[in-house]
């Protein structure tokens, strides 16, 4: 459960006569007395007074065992009552050097706090907390664990929450500068669809203040790039996966295997004891830390998995598939039908996941010290066994969220602080829309078609079948159908309305059809050769009593249909959908919202899962980056684009899926940069972090791909060397050393000061290209973390890598290679003079060249026209006031 160490000073010598804590461990003491020495003259020189200083409380305090890192996490304190948001972390190595200091302490709380003494009780506040949340109000509130209103305690769940009720007396900041007392809720309403950390006023039970733990990925088709739909082909075949033969190996899992992202990459395989050694050690169905498995079904120390279908959001007995005594999960799996005929095989997908991600981040360094997610706890330190446990991941299958119409395209993940069990929703995605001409022969065959955003929607209602009738709304231009009354009524009743875009809005178009009877409508756009198809959305009153479905299609596929109509043809339309996919087997989306628990565990410590609610913050970014990482495999290559969430939007495997664009390091596929935080799309409104983090995880992958090049790839991933490893354990340790509320910057400080810690800075020069190559270098400006559009992209690397000695073709971007008509050339490199860039044969003759600037050619590259050379291999040399770098180019026509 929570724990909270006070400390009643920061001055050394008051520090040193309090550390007697129990359960701290002797070795812990010494790393927390610097710690908070530290902090004392940091922040006082900061401007912070001894009073702002005064009785810090200790949230959490560990000892990494292997790094031999301690890391100490801190709230600031008001006469005994902790400050909302005001937080500091502390890294001491172990020979008790300070590797890391960040702190956000409020100045003047003497002057800010108004009050320490609360009017409502603790009871009334949960009643204020429900309200302030249009939740019902508690029945049978009772107190279960007590406390002092600053220490904290715990009601029951009141029949409202699906957990137990912690509260707690805070100050909150606020607007006008004040710190206003509060009582701090958690609630976790029982549609599961949120999870809030709430402050109301402690004297008048009014909101103050809001932060939900659950972060959700809701994806409609308009969210998708128009190149991605497009290519969803109607005719793609799906074959059934089978199960073969029964099998006899206990603990053995039929599933899509670590390092195959979903069905569509590869088949489901046979795993047979998989759970870690070392951090599963009794396996993954254990809850007691005895040797034995403990249950039959998916459940066990790291995560419950059970089907959610019903959206009760709790675990019951047969919502988990029975493996039986020896835990043999073999169930049978065909994506051609619908996901409710392979539920069992779903959670054991979900379960296999779940504890794969539990079990490799472990060895990166998300350990139960850290506050990973296990039932029970089984370190010991000093005699005691680590703090936490209580908090099995709770895995929902299937989940029926938004009941009577289930949730689609989504999924998410809730993580409350250490000790309450964070939860994982994972829904099912609409199944690809397929509009097929059925007659005349001449036309018949697939129409690549959009459905739109609003009205019914063709997986619950189709198919639809009818003939296509062209509408006449009676104006110049009959088949806009903005006219409230159709001509052609009677025709169009009971069949498929074909549509022109233009002049009104496609909700009074759609609607004008329902009323004239319409079963479905076909939208054809209104411009020749439009590259993109219309994700047709719309708002009230216009798309208000919608209820009939409609799709979006070309204008030349609309013209064609026209004009058969037009010529007394009979044209005949089936629409419908495939089966639904189910979130459960695209792993890289299961990895992705178990790694918001991870990022929102480390960030700030175990106690505090709010660190990531600021502008910048980049949790979408370390989520795609786990997902990508744990699905990459021995001969895959940086450069090959990776989409996020193909499977489950029923992409081919070279989609983008639910991003700007596939991940990759070729900026001709993914040419994202910093320079993007803040302008449209990405930040420049709220509700944009699935972008934003998308710029940051563009750098992670660059990061992973560079040090794979220097230190290779280890199919290992539990091992501590390859460069894939490497990676992934400088970014679990700079979720640790990093600020709360961090942005980008802060992120690339702590991957380099994570590199210096544990790697002796050997990667310093490597990371910092590869930050600087995405517009996050020595010169970029990060402003606020709490706003977007104050930062400056910088694509310069620190002056001390420009020497002339360390210049290498490793820091020349030449690509494409081989070139056919022209090539980038770009380095991160700087230089005080104009930077030349020539091109010459391998006997030295130069055949191109061209003047830069450093800065351009930083940020932009330059282009070389190569089209009228013959084919061959040539040198581009790039000089600079640093000295010169050479690469070969292959031209290629």
């Amino acid at each position: 459960m929570k724990q909270t160490f006070t400390l009643p000073g920061t001055r050394a010598l008051a520090v040193a006569a309090m550390l007697a804590i129990p359960g701290l461990a002797a070795a812990q003491q010494a790393p927390l007395s610097r710690a908070l020495a530290a902090l004392s003259t940091t922040a006082a020189r900061q401007g912070l007074s001894e009073q702002d200083l005064a009785s810090p409380a200790v949230t959490s305090n560990y000892t990494d065992a292997s790094t031999g890192l301690t890391h100490v996490y801190l709230r600031q304190r008001y006469q005994g009552i902790e400050v909302v948001g005001a937080v500091a972390n502390v890294t001491v190595a172990g020979n008790g050097k300070v590797v890391a200091l960040h702190q956000n302490f409020v100045a003047g709380t003497a002057a800010k706090a108004r009050t320490t003494a609360p009017s409502l009780t603790p009871a009334q506040a949960v009643a204020a907390a429900a309200r302030a949340l249009n939740m019902p109000a508690p029945r049978s509130l009772n107190l279960e664990i007590a406390g002092q209103p600053a220490e904290g305690m715990t009601f029951n769940n009141a029949g409202i929450s699906l957990e137990k009720i912690p509260v707690k007396l805070m100050y909150q900041p606020t607007a006008n500068g004040e710190l206003t007392l509060a009582w701090d809720v958690t609630l976790a309403p029982l549609d599961g669809e949120h999870y809030w950390n709430v402050r109301v006023d402690a004297q008048t039970g009014a909101l103050l203040d809001r932060y939900d733990y659950s972060i959700s990925e809701p994806v409609s088709f308009a969210d998708m790039t128009q190149q991605a739909l497009a290519s969803r082909s109607w005719s793609q075949v799906l074959a059934p996966a089978t199960t073969a033969n029964k099998v006899t190996a206990p603990n053995s899992y039929n599933v899509i295997p670590l390092t195959i992202e979903s069905p569509s990459h590869g088949p489901r395989q046979l795993v047979v004891n998989p759970a870690d050694a070392a951090f599963s050690p009794f396996g993954w169905h254990d809850v007691n830390g005895v040797a034995g498995a403990d249950s039959t079904n998916a459940k066990g120390n790291n995560v419950y998995a059970y089907l959610d279908r019903d959206n009760t959001n709790v675990y019951k007995k047969g919502t988990s598939p029975e493996g039986g005594a020896t835990q043999i999960f073999d169930f049978p799996f065909d994506q051609t039908l619908q996901p409710d005929a392979y539920k069992e095989a779903a959670v054991t997908n979900l379960f296999y996941w779940s504890n794969i991600v539990h079990d490799v981040l472990a060895t990166k360094g998300f350990t139960e010290v850290a506050g990973n997610f296990q039932f029970k706890n089984y370190t010991s330190t000093g005699g005691v066994v680590t703090p936490g446990g209580n908090d099995p991941v709770q895995a929902q299958a299937q989940d029926g969220a938004g009941l009577p119409t289930p949730n689609r395209n989504n999924a998410n993940f809730s993580t409350p602080n250490d000790g309450f069990a964070p939860r994982m929703q994972m829904y099912e995605w609409t199944g690809e829309t397929q509009v097929r001409v059925t007659a005349p022969a001449t036309l018949a065959g697939p129409l690549t078609a959009l459905e739109g955003t609003f009205g019914r929607k063709l997986d619950r209602v189709g198919p639809v079948t009818g003939n296509l009738v062209a509408v006449n709304d009676g104006s110049a231009q009959p088949t806009r159908g903005c006219n409230t009354t159709f001509v052609n009524a009677a025709a169009v009743s009971g069949n498929i309305a074909l549509i022109r875009r233009g002049k009104c809005s496609f909700g009074i178009k759609i609607k004008n059809a329902q009323d004239a009877g319409a079963r479905m409508v076909i939208m054809m756009d209104s411009i020749p050769n439009a590259p993109n198809l219309i994700s047709m959305g719309g708002a009230a009153p216009d798309t208000v009593g919608v209820r009939i479905p409609s799709v979006f299609i070309s204008f030349n596929e609309g013209t064609r249909l026209k004009a058969a109509l037009d010529a007394g043809q009979t044209v005949t339309i089936t629409a419908g959908s495939s089966a639904r996919r189910d979130g459960d087997f695209d792993n890289g989306i299961i990895a992705h919202e178990y790694g918001h628990g991870i990022s929102n565990r480390l960030t700030g410590g175990r106690l505090n899962s709010s660190c990531l609610g600021n502008a910048e913050q980049m949790g979408e970014g370390w989520s795609d980056f786990f997902g990508l990482w744990l699905t990459t495999k021995v001969g895959d290559v940086g450069t090959t684009g990776r989409g996020i969430g193909t499977y489950a939007s029923s992409e081919p495997t070279t989609g983008a899926g639910i991003r700007p664009t596939r991940y990759s390091t070729d900026m001709s596929i993914n040419p994202s940069t910093y320079a993007l935080i803040g302008t449209t799309g990405y930040g420049a409104t709220t509700g944009q972090q699935h972008a934003i983090g998308y710029v940051w995880c563009t750098a992670l992958w660059d990061l992973n791909w560079a040090l794979i090049g220097r230190h290779g790839y280890n199919a290992d991933l539990t091992a501590s060397t390859g460069g894939n490893n490497i990676a992934m354990r400088l970014v679990v340790e700079g979720l640790k050393l990093q600020p709360c509320g961090p942005g980008f910057l802060d992120g690339r400080n702590a991957i380099l000061k994570a590199d210096s810690v544990l790697n002796g800075a050997a990667n310093s020069a490597l990371i910092w290209q590869v930050f600087a190559r995405r517009g996050m270098g020595f010169n970029a400006i990060q402003g606020l973390s709490t706003s977007t559009t104050d930062n400056t992209a910088g694509f310069a690397t620190p002056p001390a890598l420009s020497t002339s000695k360390r210049l290498s073709e490793q820091m020349l971007e030449v690509y494409p290679n081989p070139a056919r008509d022209q090539v980038l050339v770009r380095t991160q490199v700087s230089s005080k003079t104009a930077v030349s860039v020539q091109l010459l044969t391998l006997m030295g003759q130069v055949v191109r060249t061209q003047s830069v600037s450093a800065a351009s050619l930083q940020q932009n590259g330059v282009q070389v026209n190569t089209a009228e050379l013959a084919n061959g291999v040539y040198v581009v040399r790039v000089t600079t006031s640093e000295g010169t770098i050479t690469k070969k180019v292959s031209v290629q026509h």
